[in-house]
């Protein structure tokens, strides 16, 4: 009697072969298993490393590679924690007024730094802030490296601070509805402010004191020549070495408002939609020549001075050189593009959009500059 026909003896082989595939694997899975420590103990670089249950006093813990939450602070520290990076205790600002947190951590949007300690041992080798929510105060006193709210300005600095330390301390105020305010030089002026007059050695420290003044209803205005223009308004005057503002000078500024033409210093940008129609030196502002402005309305042709901007949709015909009007940068005679079909354009012009140049040749109307015969297309 056979007991073993070909078939059964290759399942036989092949039982075998499974048994030994499955030894040489369970003898390979201590090495598998030995990896696997090593691959755990790299830290795990996300916001996962912030503990999932708050301690009882709302604080939690986070390795120091984790990003700090928005609106939490870091409270304390321990360097020997989290392989070396550290192991911070973080709290929940949100509901808070004041807080102390170490430097190394964010400050919150809308609190201020009132105070530091070096060498509290909380934070390890950096200084412990101590920190204040910006609610309803109408004064506060903050730290020189602290943000300054929005809104708000420095009335004086006090540089020797045994709150701050080498940063100094700030006084701060809020704008809030005052029209006028005197504050520290080292601080941007806010927009719709200019700058009447400026104090030196006044509480500022190494800062000037500014006295600022709110642009509301004012039509003509007097402030000093480092004072932002505000928009819509030109220079008209200029008094050098003033009393009020030193060496920056007093400006006496006016509103456009209704005004088809006027006066303007040179150093006034001029606004869009104007042009120079003359100049005059030694007129009142300075070093800088004294413009004539005038607003483009339905005038079709026009003479500017050649430094003035060429209001688009129009083009430059003559041109004299060393005017009586606007000395060597010589007068434009300028037409408005309005429904020629075609014209003889100097130089220096734009050709419109629409428009091809079909000859181009001499003339004394444009001076040393090619005549151009430009024509619309169809």
């Amino acid at each position: 009697m056979r007991l073993f026909g070909p078939r059964r003896s290759l399942s036989r082989w092949l039982t075998a072969a499974v048994l030994l595939l499955g030894a040489l694997t369970l003898a390979g899975a201590p090495a598998a298993q030995a990896a696997q420590p090593a691959q755990l103990a790299q830290p795990a670089r996300s916001a996962q490393a912030v503990q999932a249950a708050p301690q009882a006093d709302g604080t939690t813990t986070i390795c120091g590679y984790t990003p700090v939450p928005t609106g939490w602070v870091i409270v304390s520290e321990q360097w020997s924690g989290c392989s070396g990076y550290g192991l911070f205790t973080i709290a929940d600002a949100s509901a808070l007024t004041s807080v102390q947190a170490c430097s190394n951590g964010p400050v919150p949007s809308g609190w201020v730094i009132t105070a530091m300690q070096s060498g509290a041992g909380t934070c390890g080798s950096y200084p412990l802030y101590s920190l204040l929510k910006v609610t309803t105060q109408t004064v506060l006193q903050d730290c020189g490296q602290s943000p300054i709210p929005p809104g708000w300005v420095i009335t004086a600095i006090q540089t020797v601070s045994p709150a701050c330390g080498t940063y100094s301390t700030y006084t701060l105020v809020p704008l809030g509805d005052r029209t006028s305010v005197q504050a520290c030089g080292n601080w941007p002026v806010p927009s719709g402010w200019v700058i009447t007059a400026t104090q030196n050695g006044a509480g500022c420290g190494n800062y000037p004191l500014y006295s600022l003044l709110k642009v509301t209803t004012q039509t003509t205005l007097q402030d000093c020549g480092q004072s932002a223009l505000p928009s819509g308004w030109v220079i008209t005057a200029i008094q050098t070495n003033s009393a009020a503002c030193g060496t920056y000078g007093t400006y006496t500024i006016v509103q456009l408002s209704n005004q088809s033409s006027i006066q303007a210093c040179g150093n006034s940008p001029v606004p869009t939609g104007w042009v120079i129609t003359a100049m005059q030196n030694g007129a009142g502002c300075g070093n800088y020549p004294l413009y004539s402005l005038l607003k483009v309305t339905t005038q079709t042709t026009l003479q500017d001075c050649a430094q003035s901007a060429v209001p688009a949709g129009w083009v430059i015909t003559a041109i004299q050189s060393n005017s009586s009007l606007c000395g060597s940068y010589g007068t434009y005679t300028i037409v408005k593009v309005t429904d020629q079909t075609s014209m003889q354009v100097c130089g220096p012009s734009t050709i419109p959009a629409g428009w091809v140049v079909s000859r181009q040749g001499s003339g004394a109307q444009c001076g040393v500059y090619v005549v151009y015969t430009i024509t619309k297309s169809a």
